[in-house]
């Protein structure tokens, strides 16, 4: 009878362990884990940012997950051998879940999911991007609208046209191209506010996760080589462009003779030598604006050009010194140096550093 009531009371207390552990979020054996996203995420003794902190997980460290705590998730830390493990508190930001859902829990949400904070970044640069874009489009249409008017369109004086039907027809011809000016000009107008919002909203939602997580603003040297070897590359088309716009202009102004300076002689009538005049202000006109155009996309192409390149040269530099042989074991009398290749306040240091 005794063993009979001892075998009843373990099977009690069996199922009274295996019932209370799922009720309180703790499981015996979790097949679910988090894994760090960048190295130094912060594991605290509670579920508060001025919790002291009991662990630091490296880039793609895994620790097993347990539950949730407001905007922390809980994590088994292991022991030391003979010691129980700890729980911990990590931040949702900083790791990402991985591994199978375990047994009584939640199935995970659909269609509504927030993104991590690694996609959230990588939308808030193509936000950025996209919202430069959009308004240097609606920069170059408005420009474009009044230089146009201005050069093709701009009406002479009546004495500059073969009669007074064709000075009408002129002016308005330049009325209605007014028009369509200022309706281009107010397209061009909202393109640049709506891409100069994206942008900025870009930029300060890209601050923001930069100062939560600092490893988001470092990225690895192969993308950050690969970034500037496109500038480098974008820089010598706009040099390229500029130069040929600038320069076409200029030469085809100077040395094409029906642009020239129109002289009296040449002509026989008035009316034809003050369209000629016309003439030669317009394409006076179109050459200070295709000079300046130039000019500024040169420039703009100039300054890719040379940070791109100094960009590609720092980091060719970092690997040839890190590929070095033998340059941690260098002997000297009192201890070897230890090379260093580190990224600080966005610069990138590399040096021995010197034991003692």
């Amino acid at each position: 009878m005794r063993l009979k009531h001892g075998l009843v009371g373990a099977v009690i207390m069996i199922l009274g362990v295996s019932l209370a552990a799922p009720a309180l979020g703790f499981g015996v054996a979790s097949a679910q884990q988090v894994r760090a996203l960048g190295s130094g995420a912060a594991v605290r003794l509670d579920p508060s940012d001025s919790s002291p902190v009991i662990a630091n997980l490296a880039a793609g460290a895994t620790l097993d997950w347990i539950g949730e705590s407001g905007p922390f998730h809980i994590v088994s830390i292991p022991g030391q051998p003979g010691e129980d493990d700890l729980i911990g508190y990590v931040l949702a930001a900083e790791v990402e879940i991985v591994g199978n859902v375990p047994a009584g829990a939640p199935p995970p949400a659909t269609g509504s999911v927030i993104p991590d904070i690694h996609a959230q970044y990588e939308r808030s640069q193509a936000r950025r991007s996209s919202g430069l874009k959009r308004s240097l489009w609606g920069g170059t249409l408005a420009v474009f609208a009044i230089a146009t008017t201005q050069v093709l369109f701009a009406a002479a004086d009546e004495d500059a046209y073969a009669d007074s039907a064709s000075h009408q027809a002129a002016v308005d011809r330049h009325s209605t191209a007014g028009t369509v000016r200022n309706a281009l000009m107010l397209s061009g107008a909202g393109l640049l506010a709506w891409g100069a919002a994206d942008y900025l909203l870009g930029s300060r939602d890209i601050e923001t996760m930069e100062a939560e997580l600092p490893t988001l603003a470092d990225p690895a040297l192969e993308v950050q080589y690969r970034d500037a070897s496109a500038r480098r590359g974008s820089g010598k088309r706009k040099f390229v462009w500029g130069a040929v716009m600038a320069g076409g202009s200029y030469a085809t102004v100077r040395w094409l003779p029906w642009l020239g300076v129109p002289d009296r002689a040449d002509y026989d009538t008035e009316w034809q030598y003050l369209s000629a005049v016309h003439r030669r202000d317009r394409t006076e006109t179109a050459n200070r604006w295709l000079i300046g155009v130039g000019s500024v996309l040169g420039v703009w192409g100039v300054l890719d050009w040379v940070l791109g390149s100094r960009k590609m040269s720092e980091i060719e530099a970092i690997s040839r010194v890190s590929a070095a042989p033998g340059l941690r074991g260098i002997p000297v009398a009192v201890a070897g140096p230890d090379l260093f290749v580190r990224r600080a306040l966005g610069r990138t240091e590399i040096g021995l550093a010197w034991s003692r």
